[in-house]
């Protein structure tokens, strides 16, 4: 229900120009393959602020551009905005691609070699360096059962149980 909400959000500003700053995170525990799939959404034109402050001006978030180019810079970028930790260790991101829906940028994202999963430590700093009214909206989905946060700036770190 949630999720819904946020993606008729995304879909009802995208005819407009947002005045929301608003990122929403899908976490996915796949037990076969023991990984966590990670989708993250982010507005085109936010990632492209941000990116272009912290790593060159003149790029441009859109299919036009070096594609090759932009992986490199996005990745680098969520590498050091998103922290995950399963069980107190932390774990290494690995970048997949992104797709380009509506107004917003989808990034893929796996964490490999998770063969169980007792605690879930979140960080996602995502676009807070530059908006300070960011909101990361982090939704879960561990063994069935689904756990909703909305981290902001000054409160952008969550720890779940799932052993409970």
């Amino acid at each position: 229900m949630i999720l819904a909400s946020i993606t008729c959000l995304f879909l009802c500003t995208s005819f407009i120009a947002h005045k929301y700053y608003l990122s929403v995170t899908d976490i996915g525990y796949n037990k076969e393959e023991a990984s966590l799939q990670i989708i993250t959404r982010l507005f085109y034109d936010d990632l492209e602020d941000v990116l272009r402050e912290r790593y060159d001006e003149g790029l441009t978030v859109d299919a036009t551009s070096d594609q090759e180019e932009l992986d490199m810079y996005i990745k680098k970028y969520l590498k050091r905005k998103i922290k995950i930790a399963v069980n107190g260790e932390e774990k290494t991101l690995s970048y997949l691609g992104k797709e380009y829906e509506d107004d917003y940028v989808v990034c893929y994202i796996e964490i490999t070699d998770v063969p169980s999963i007792q605690t879930l430590e979140l960080e996602n700093t995502l676009l807070m360096d530059a908006f300070t009214e960011q909101k990361n909206m982090v939704h879960t989905d561990v063994l069935g059962r689904k756990k909703s946060l909305l981290l902001v700036d000054g409160n952008a770190k969550a720890v779940l149980n799932f052993s409970e």
